[in-house]
């Protein structure tokens, strides 16, 4: 089996590889050129004075960046009531609305750098096939009404009867429309969805995306900005005065350390005489399976979360699906990419991207298609295959910030699920940490308890 991602199939990178010399003496060393990385400095570059190298193991895009399915969204994978419930209702809100109001933020980078990769931006939805998942749903909606959030109505199957299981106090978050519109609305045939909810999503290349945007750094930047691919950071050394950053050929300094990859476990931090990787107390690796199919029919772009009744690969399980347009060749097609199945990197093991870690994963993706999918799927088989590796926080939630006991090395990583606006969110929150503007705590902030 060969694995490939279409988003790295469509880059065709002209670029010849970029590497640093001594002579770039930087402020700031950014660790990971995938959107985190690049959105990370983007803004520092922007909204402060600093020079900035970034460091990339691989080639820039090339990681999560390039192996995922594409799907921007605000939402987190940890329920946000759940986030209230342990954080306080004021910073679960706040973290909701500073992810949603990034959209404008995205809105704002692509007309300023005047991207060419195209984004689509429409109204998504979330399929729901159980009283407890809608429940839940509504649990976060409940949430956000009391404190005058704007939200919108769980769409529920009329035919179903399920509205006479939900308490009388979520009524009024619940719309009843007829079984065949639910059904629409996700694009499936599978009769066990009965409900749908809309909300803001979109989908793009987002390798695409991110080695435009390193262009366009490069072109702007060229006496603040340096990228060296193919350079892993071997090791981060804190300093009185910044924080040393070792690689095969150099030894940097700079005045601080971003760290920004899902790459974690090919590098240490030292501190005096005790060395310990970042891994067990930062973030943990979670590989997820992709398929992608072309279609010669057209078709509108979708973002749709289908949660199933079998825990299969999740405690709460979900398969994920994004249609876009996608040239191939001299034609365009439409890209049916479908996700879902997910397991867990063993302890201190190194990613590979063509390892077989869920033999029958690709086989269960193409079945899912195969029943729930109101079209038919395109090939017998898919067009492409492939997996990328995610890394989790303990929280589940995003570290943004500094490090609490090393403050010169901060923080812009550990996917909530889609990494798309918590990068670029992420970028921006530390450029105004660099800029010393005053900022309120957010659940984001890395602390003693984040682990």
């Amino acid at each position: 089996m060969v694995y490939r991602s279409p988003w790295i199939v469509q880059l065709k990178r002209l670029r010849p590889i970029q590497k640093t010399t001594k002579q770039f003496h930087p402020d700031v060393i950014i660790i990971g050129g995938g959107i985190a990385g690049i959105a990370t400095a983007y803004y520092i570059l922007q909204d402060t004075k600093n020079k900035v190298l970034l460091l990339e193991t691989d080639k820039i895009a090339h990681g999560a960046t390039g192996h995922n399915a594409g799907q921007i969204v605000s939402y987190f994978e940890r329920p946000l009531y759940d986030i209230a419930n342990k954080y306080g209702k004021n910073l679960a809100i706040d973290a909701h609305q500073n992810l949603f109001n990034t959209w404008k933020l995205l809105e704002k980078l692509t007309s300023t750098v005047k991207l060419r990769t195209p984004i689509a931006k429409f109204i998504g939805y979330a399929g729901f096939s159980t009283i407890q998942q809608i429940l839940n749903q509504l649990k976060t909606l409940q949430l956000l009404s009391e404190t005058k959030q704007q939200v919108e109505n769980i769409l529920v199957a009329i035919e179903s009867q399920i509205i006479h299981k939900i308490p009388d106090t979520y009524h009024h978050l619940c719309t009843l429309i007829p079984h065949t519109d639910v059904l629409h609305l996700l694009d499936t045939k599978n009769h066990r969805f009965i409900a749908a909810f809309p909300e803001q999503k979109g989908c793009t290349n987002s390798s695409l995306l991110t080695e435009e945007l390193i262009g366009f750094l490069l072109t702007t930047y060229p006496e603040r900005f340096n990228l060296s691919e193919l350079t892993p950071a071997k090791q981060i050394i804190p300093t009185p005065m910044g924080v040393e950053i070792k690689t095969k050929e150099y030894t940097l300094d700079a005045s601080a350390a971003i760290l920004c990859t899902n790459g974690y476990s090919t590098y240490k931090i030292k501190t005096s005489s005790i060395e310990s990787s970042l891994t067990p107390p930062v973030v943990s690796g979670t590989i997820g399976y992709m398929n992608g199919y072309l279609d010669t029919n057209l078709r509108a772009s979708a973002a749709i979360q289908y949660f199933t009744e079998q825990v299969q690969y999740h405690t709460d399980p979900y398969y994920y699906l994004t249609r876009r347009l996608y040239e191939h060749g001299r034609h365009k097609h439409t890209l049916l990419c479908v996700g879902g199945p997910e397991i867990m990197l063993p302890p201190n093991q190194q990613y590979n991207t063509n390892a077989h870690y869920l033999p029958r994963a690709h086989h269960d993706l193409h079945e899912f298609l195969n029943t729930s999918y109101q079209y038919s799927t395109p090939k017998s088989k898919p067009d492409f295959q492939w997996h990328g590796l995610m890394g989790y926080t303990k929280t589940m939630i995003r570290l943004i910030g500094p490090d609490p006991t090393h403050p010169r090395i901060l923080y812009n990583l550990g996917c909530n699920g889609v990494g798309i606006l918590p990068s670029i969110y992420g970028g921006k929150r530390i450029a105004d940490i660099l800029a010393e503007k005053r900022l309120s705590p957010s659940i984001f902030d890395p602390s003693p308890l984040m682990n």
